[in-house]
């Protein structure tokens, strides 16, 4: 089997980067072919692809393909032109002025220009289209002017670094606002954008089906026919269908989930050291976790290094807060070590009563259901009784958005800048604030930090942020993983961006 890194987390000057990141294997260049069918392994838990409404990671998988955004994130979490050419920041950074691209279709025919940004971005702050995204927008953007045809400026309440990387992910996505104002609540079924790829089907549970935009505005590409999402139910059914042949591609490996296909002379992997946060969440205001003691005993009964020893063969990096090393705006936080003897002289001094069941949602694919039974071994050796709740992977992350898990493991992707993470987990109004954490100190330092431009004063406000975070333990920190995308050898040009939604536009197959 062949191990390939197609692509590297690079340090990146006032961006990004990922420390010890894999090195690349020599690679041949080759011509790129066109034509072929790709075929995804994909979980079946997507609800809708209007990017205005979308909250699960899987969705966009497929949106990538089909719509473009704003901006372009790289590999190394560097912000490209991509719908728009260029941009010039005004009045203190309260301004910016975008050209937009020429030319540009959308795959009913109708054009993209400074209109359908303008829609695009009013729709998502109107009250009325309750778009999830409002909550973020409303704070930052004031108004969206037509500049002219292919001109558009957005006014904003403050300088906000963080805008240009919001506009290369969900934010950015343009939507067609012909398709959407004609398709209405089913445009989520029905998608329209200007992608290198045209939706084609949708069944729900079983699959989803993109074909080629012939239109397409970057010369050459894609170099696909066909794009065919099939539902896996999970990475040990994924990975036995890659090994045969049925599927090209299945993403969101562990360590462990490889094992069975490493002799496999037809397959490639591609590792890539990540920032996927692992952690325990728990709800913040209501008991047993309200009580700053039970949360001590908790955080000290867990046993990192066995967990990742367990899950990932050692080769994950332990946690101690939502940052990995390498990013700028890491700071170096003091673990809770492992020591039942002070999570038990914690316990006592809690508002738990022994023999209460504390009840520990797990979606049942992936690490989840494992670290859930490592957890309650964990936790049950200092005396706390917990009840696994496992529950389907789908609809999964959309309760745990809402808060309905009082206690449940997730996992956090990083964003290009961190008011993108953490403004959105711990400020009290925080969209995806699933913890109901609140503290105002910290809304006051992360609302400071996320109008600065100074990196290095940043920094130290977004390290403060995080030391008071650690303190009040919303979540117990447990590793940022380390995985794998796994490709048939045919699967050429295959690279990763550090959100881990690969993009497929300049994919192809050797065969």
């Amino acid at each position: 089997m062949k191990v390939v890194v197609r692509s590297r987390l690079m340090v990146a000057a006032a961006a990004i980067a990922i420390a010890g990141a894999l090195n690349s294997a020599p690679v041949v260049a080759q011509e790129p072919v066109r034509g072929g069918t790709l075929t995804v392994g994909f979980p079946a838990d997507a609800k809708t692809f209007d990017p205005r409404f979308s909250v699960i990671f899987s969705e966009r998988q497929v949106m990538y393909p089909v719509y473009n955004t704003l901006t372009k994130l790289g590999p190394d979490f560097s912000i490209n032109p991509e719908l728009a050419t260029s941009w010039d920041v005004l009045d203190g950074g309260k301004r910016i002025v975008f050209k937009l691209r020429t030319g540009v279709k959308f795959h009913d025919g109708t054009d993209f220009n400074a209109e359908v940004v303008k829609w695009n971005i009013d729709s998502r702050l109107d009250e009325e289209t309750k778009s999830p995204q409002r909550k973020q927008l409303v704070k930052v953007v004031e108004s969206v002017d037509v500049v002219d045809e292919h001109t558009v400026a957005f006014n904003l309440l403050g300088p906000f670094p963080a805008l240009m990387g919001m506009l290369g992910q969900r934010v950015g996505f343009m939507v067609s606002p012909a398709a959407a104002q004609q398709h209405g609540e089913e445009f989520g079924s029905n998608p329209v954008g200007t992608g290198p790829f045209i939706f084609k089907e949708w069944v729900r549970g079983s699959h989803v089906r993109l074909e080629r935009n012939p239109d397409y505005w970057e010369d050459g590409l894609p170099y696909l026919d066909k794009i065919h999402y099939e539902d896996v139910a999970g990475s040990v059914v994924g990975i036995q269908r890659l090994a045969t042949g049925e599927l090209d591609y299945v993403g969101q490996l562990s360590p462990n989930d490889i094992r069975s296909i490493e002799g496999n002379d037809d397959v490639e992997l591609h590792p890539v050291k990540v920032g996927r946060w692992h952690s325990l969440q728990w709800r913040w205001d209501r008991a047993p976790f309200n009580d700053a003691n039970f949360r001590l005993a908790v955080a000290h009964a867990i046993d990192r290094k066995h967990i990742v020893d367990i899950l990932t063969a050692g080769m994950a990096t332990m946690a101690a807060g939502p940052t990995p090393p390498g990013l700028w705006w890491y700071s170096e936080l003091e673990a809770f070590e492992h020591d039942p003897a002070k999570a038990k002289e914690y316990l006592s001094k809690s508002s738990y009563k022994p023999g209460t069941e504390v009840p520990l949602v797990v979606a049942g694919t992936g690490v989840y259901p494992r670290i859930g039974a490592l957890v309650q071994e964990q936790l049950q050796a200092v005396g706390i009784a917990i009840q696994l709740q496992p529950v389907p992977q789908k609809g999964w992350y959309g309760k745990v958005l809402k808060g309905e898990f009082e206690f449940t493991p997730t996992r956090w992707t990083q964003r290009p800048d961190p008011d993108g993470l953490l403004q959105i987990l711990f400020h009290t109004d925080g969209f995806a604030n699933s913890t109901k954490y609140s503290n105002p100190k910290v809304d006051a330092l992360l609302e400071q930090a996320r109008t600065m431009t100074d990196i290095p004063k940043r920094k130290a406000i977004y390290a403060e942020a995080q030391q008071q975070i650690a303190a009040d333990l919303p979540y117990v920190s447990l590793f940022f993983a380390v995985e794998y995308g796994a490709t048939r050898k045919r699967v050429q040009d295959f690279e990763w961006i550090p959100d881990q939604i690969p993009r497929f536009r300049e994919l192809w197959l050797s065969n």
